[in-house]
This record gives structure tokens, sequence and C-alpha cells, in this order.
């Protein structure tokens, strides 16, 4: 796992790129306190998940950000992490299997190679373009 911080605000954490190993493990990915909650569970046969389900509570977060994941499942992108000041910090390229998480500053994704499929994920609500992003130059 690589956790990118900040060159800004140094102890602050703005994104993960996360590449699965081999083991029977559940490594959790996110920080408790983000928003966006990811871990990865490397299964084995029998292993099961007891019937739950989950419950609406109240949260006293007055503010809230999108926060964004993307799992590669097939093909090759290029993920650009920035910082709070929209300038470079670095690039990793996604293989299957790998996961990127943006908590704050920004992300561009090129894709590599036809028929790259990924799964997006992002905290909700999300109401659109207009109201929840901001293109960076």
């Amino acid at each position: 796992m690589k956790k990118i911080y900040s060159k800004i605000k140094k102890k602050k954490l703005l994104h993960i790129f996360f590449r699965p190993t081999k083991k029977n493990q559940r490594i959790n990915i996110s920080p408790e306190d983000e928003f966006i909650q990811l871990c990865y569970l490397n299964l084995s046969k029998n292993d099961k998940f007891l019937p739950h389900k989950h419950f609406w509570k109240r949260n006293n977060q007055k503010k809230r950000i999108v926060q964004e994941s993307w799992a590669l499942i097939k093909g090759s992108a290029k993920v650009t992490y920035y910082d709070l000041n929209e300038k470079i910090l670095t690039s990793k390229t996604l293989k299957p299997g790998d996961i990127s998480i943006t908590f704050e500053g920004g992300h561009k994704l090129d894709i590599l190679k036809n028929d790259t499929i990924i799964y997006e994920h992002k905290n909700g609500p999300y109401e659109g373009q207009k109201k929840d992003l901001r293109y960076l130059k």
C-alpha cells in the first residue's frame, strides 16, 4: 500500500494506491475517519459473512467532501495524483486488482488499453458534476 501525502500539509493523507497480496487476510485500507471506507478481503472457500444488515444512524458531520475510489478489474490505466494546490504529486499504473482512493486533492485517469473495466465508488449523496466537482487546468 502506498500512502500519498500532501507536500503542502505534510501529515494530510490525500490518496492511497493499493496493490493486493495473495495472502488470506483482511486489510482495512481507508483510515476509519474518512468518509469512504474500503477494505481488501482475500477469502478462502467456506469463508462466510454471517447474515447482517446496516442501520441508519445520526451523523454530526456539518461538512462533507465527495471521495472517490477506482478498482481496476480488466485492462490498464494510469492514475495521476494531485496535491491540494493542484500540482502533480505522482502517477501510478493500475493493473487488474489495483485500487486507487482519493480522499482529498485531485486525480486524473488515462486508460491505456481497450476494453478496460473499472469500478468507481464514491460516498453520497452525489449531486453531479456541477455541484460536486471542479475540473483542474
